[in-house]
C-alpha cells in the first residue's frame, strides 16, 4: 500500500531529524567536547585551538548553515515529537520504553541550556564586537567566572550529561531506523557499545569543568592589537 502525501512528508521530517541529531549536530558536539577537554591538557593547548577555530575564514556563516539552521530544524522537530507522545511508562516499563522517554526529556533539556551557554557566550561576544584573535581569552575568561560558581557547575553538568546522553542514544536510534544494526543481539551489543562512548563523552566533559572550577588561569591575547 503506498503511503499518501503527507505520511511520506512526516516520514522525511522523522528521517532529516534523525540526520541531523547525528550530522552535524552530534559530530560538533564530540567535536565541541574534545576541544574543550584540551583544557585539562593545558591552557596554552586550548587557547590556540580556539584561535585556530575563531580564525576560520567564513565562520559565521559555517556555523549558521552546519549548527544553527540544523540545530533549530532538529528542536523544533524534536517538541512536535515531544507533544505529540504520550508518555506511557506506567504501562510498558521496558528499558527501551524508559530509554525513548529519557532521549525526549534530555533533548528538551539541552535546548535550553544552550540558550544559557549561547547567551553567556556567543551572545556577549558579539555585543562586545570581540575581535578573532581575542576570541580565547575572552570566552576563558567567561568560564573561570562560570564555574567558580556551585550553580555555574551544576548547570553545565547537567547539560553535559543531558547531551551526551541524548547523542548516543539518538545514535543508536538511528543505527536501528536506518537498517544499519539489525536483530536483538546486534541493537543490544551496539547499546553497551554507545553507552560506552557516552560515558567517556561525560567523563571529557566532568574533566573539563573540573578543570576550569579548580583552576581559572586568566590568558592574553596570541595576537597584539585591540578590539576595534
Amino acid at each position: 500500500m503506498s503511503l499518501s502525501t503527507r505520511d511520506r512528508t512526516h516520514f522525511l521530517i522523522l528521517k532529516l531529524h534523525s540526520l541531523t541529531g547525528i550530522f552535524p549536530i552530534g559530530a560538533f558536539l564530540v567535536l565541541h567536547l574534545l576541544v574543550n577537554s584540551l583544557r585539562t591538557v593545558g591552557v596554552w593547548q586550548y587557547q590556540l585551538s580556539i584561535d585556530l577555530i575563531n580564525n576560520l575564514p567564513f565562520l559565521i556563516w559555517v556555523e549558521i548553515l552546519f549548527i544553527y539552521i540544523p540545530l533549530l530544524i532538529h528542536s523544533l522537530v524534536g517538541f512536535l515529537i515531544i507533544f505529540s507522545s504520550k508518555i506511557n511508562l506506567k504501562r510498558y516499563p521496558y528499558p527501551r520504553n524508559w530509554g525513548y522517554t529519557l532521549q525526549r526529556i534530555t533533548g528538551a533539556v539541552v535546548f535550553f541550556f544552550l540558550i544559557y551557554h549561547l547567551g553567556t557566550t556567543v551572545g556577549p561576544k558579539l555585543i562586545n564586537g570581540k575581535e578573532h584573535f581575542e576570541a580565547a581569552p575572552f570566552l576563558i575568561d567567561i568560564m573561570n567566572r562560570e564555574f567558580q560558581t556551585v550553580t555555574g557547575c551544576l548547570l553545565y553538568l547537567v547539560g553535559i550529561v543531558s547531551a551526551t546522553y541524548h547523542f548516543c542514544m539518538g545514535l543508536w536510534s538511528f543505527c536501528v531506523s536506518w537498517g544499519i544494526i539489525v536483530g536483538p543481539m546486534a541493537q543490544r551489543n551496539a547499546g553497551i557499545v554507545f553507552a560506552l562512548f557516552g560515558l567517556a563523552l561525560t567523563a571529557l566533559g566532568v574533566a573539563t569543568v573540573t578543570e576550569f572550577s579548580l583552576d581559572p588561569i586568566p590568558v592574553e591575547a596570541t595576537v597584539g592589537g585591540g578590539a576595534s
